[in-house]
This record gives C-alpha cells, structure tokens and sequence, in this order.
C-alpha cells in the first residue's frame, strides 16, 4: 500500500479509503457488525489506514461499528467524520451552527471510541449559518485537541474558496480536504472544485467513484447499462443514481472501461479507480458490504493507463447537471 499526504497537511493516509455508509441496519442493502468487520479488517490486513464515515449514517450505528472495529488500533487509524445532518427533531439538530457542531462532536466522539477524530468535515454548505460561525467552532475544536484536522464536503466552489479565504483572512483552521462526486460517469467537478483544489494544496477524496457500482460488470450487458435484480438502491428512482443510469453516452464509456478492463485482466472497477488515481486523486472512498472488493480496489492501485487510455476513457462524456451539493 502506497501512504500520501492529504492536501499539503503532514497526514499521511492509505490511497484508498474505505467508506463505512453502508454499515448500519438504514436500509437493507446495508450490513450490521459482523459482516462489516469483515470488511474493516481485510481493509486494514491489505494496508488501508483511512475510513470515512458521518454521523448521519444509521443514525450514528456506522460510527458504533467503526469505533468498536478500529479501538485497539486507533493510534494507526485515520478516522474521518462528518457533521451537518439531521440528527433530531428539534430546531437545532441539523447544519453548522456552533450549538450543533459542538453536540455532534461529543456524540460522535462517543460512539467511534476515541477522544479525537483525525479529520471532521462539514457535510455539506450550511445556508442559515454563517460560515465565519462554523469556522470559528471548528477551529476550537482543533485547537482543544478532538480534532486533527478539517475538510470539507460537496458544495459549490465559490462557497469553498469563500471558507478559505475567511480562514486565511481571521486566522481560523483551514480546510485541507474535499470529499466531492467524481467518477467517470460524473465528471462536473473538473470544471472548477478540482482545478481550485489542486492550486491550493487541498486533498480530492470522491465519494462514489464507481458510480454507485454502475461501473462493474455487473451492470454492463451487450453493449448497455442494465439494473441487476437485486439493485433496491436505483429502482428506488433517487436523483443521485439516474445520474449514472440514464444519459445515453455512459453506456459507451462503460464499454471503453470494459475494453481496457479485458485487455488487462482486470475488471470495469478498477479500471475507474484507477482512472481517478491517474487524475490526482489523493483517496477514492471506497464504500462495500463484501471484503473481496476492498481487496480489487486495493489492486486497483498498481494498474497504470497510458494517456491514450485516459483519453479513450474520456471521450464519449458529456455534461450533465450538478448533483451532489443539496
């Protein structure tokens, strides 16, 4: 396993990341304990040494889990963290405010086991709070010790570069990491998010980087994206998975992946991950239920593309509307 920094801070994290949304009992295509701490010790056997999780997944269960796995070698872990979402009924049970930040990092702390998280992200831009508030708590917080570090997560560049500059501007901690939407089905961040992040030495780790699995062989049949039986998530219709289902184009990029995947012996999978490792990504997240595909994303990281393949890849792609930030 390959360590790099995160952004420009002195971190050094796995490049891969595994993504623990799909621990918990939410939904059914989502494991509890036993299986998912199968999943987390083939990640930490193959060199993984940076989980991401939130509290808003499970309703905290996923950090339980994370927390009940990852205790006996915390000092190793780099656990990531979230905060932003709905975690009541009350007025103040959701965003950024200092009130909220400050009940969540004690809950969450709480529940991974552990007296600091090494990297807490905003989960999303809080509209009603004023980023200077937000900042302000979230430097404290760093500056007490519970947290190593800040990132962010899914929102419009301008609102991002505001948040930098006000941190730089009043002395406030600075975000050194954005978890965005980026695969090769989703390419709208290289617009602006990616090449602003790259200037200013600030870790990618995208989420979904297999487009929700659509970039498998399961989901690929005679030259077409077809929905595997057992795939409750898509046929729930959510805007988050039309996305990588329905423009005509990625059918074809799909088959491209699947071209390049046969001529390497490798599969649609790491053909993805491997593309957005070539593209600077510093950590995919990689989120699973079933250990064997940690273990192909971490082999993912030795396959090399030429720039004809990346160029190939990339080709059929068109814009689409930005998902991602609500």
């Amino acid at each position: 396993m390959e360590y790099v920094r995160l952004g420009s801070s002195g971190l050094k994290v796995s490049r891969i990341c595994l993504g623990a949304m799909s621990f918990g009992n939410a939904t059914p295509w989502m494991v509890e304990k036993d299986q998912a701490l199968k999943v987390i010790n083939k990640a930490w056997d193959l060199g993984i040494n940076f989980f991401d999780t939130a509290n808003v997944y499970s309703r905290g269960r996923s950090e339980e889990i994370l927390g009940e796995a990852l205790k006996e070698r915390r000092e190793d872990a780099v656990i990531a963290t979230k905060v932003y979402g709905k975690m009541g009924n009350g007025p103040n049970d959701s965003g950024l405010s200092r009130k909220h930040i400050m009940k969540q990092i004690k809950d969450s702390l709480k529940r991974l086991q552990t007296d600091y998280v090494d990297l807490y992200q905003i989960h999303r831009w809080d509209y009603e709070t004023p980023i200077e508030e937000t900042l302000s708590t979230l430097t404290y917080l760093v500056r007490e010790g519970k947290v190593r570090y800040i990132g962010a997560s899914s929102m419009w560049t301008w609102q991002f570069a505001t948040a930098i500059y006000i941190a730089e501007m009043k002395g406030y901690e600075k975000f050194v990491s954005m978890q965005n939407r980026y695969s090769l089905l989703y390419r709208e961040e290289e617009r602006e998010m990616i090449p602003f992040c790259k200037a200013n030495g600030i870790g990618i780790i995208p989420w979904s980087p297999t487009a929700a699995g659509v970039l498998s062989e399961r989901f690929y049949k005679d030259g077409k994206i077809v929905l595997p039986e057992n795939e409750t998530r898509i046929k729930q219709g959510s805007d988050d998975y039309k996305v990588y289902i329905e423009p005509p184009e990625n059918a074809e990029i799909l088959r491209r992946a699947s071209e390049i995947a046969k001529s390497k012996d490798i599969t649609i999978s790491q053909v993805a991950i491997a593309w957005l490792l070539h593209k600077g990504v510093t950590a995919p997240i990689i989120g699973t239920t079933k250990p064997e595909h940690v273990e192909e994303a971490v082999n993912a990281t030795t396959v090399k593309l030429s720039d004809d393949e990346i160029k190939y890849l990339e080709e059929p792609y068109k814009p689409k509307p930005v998902y991602g930030h609500r």
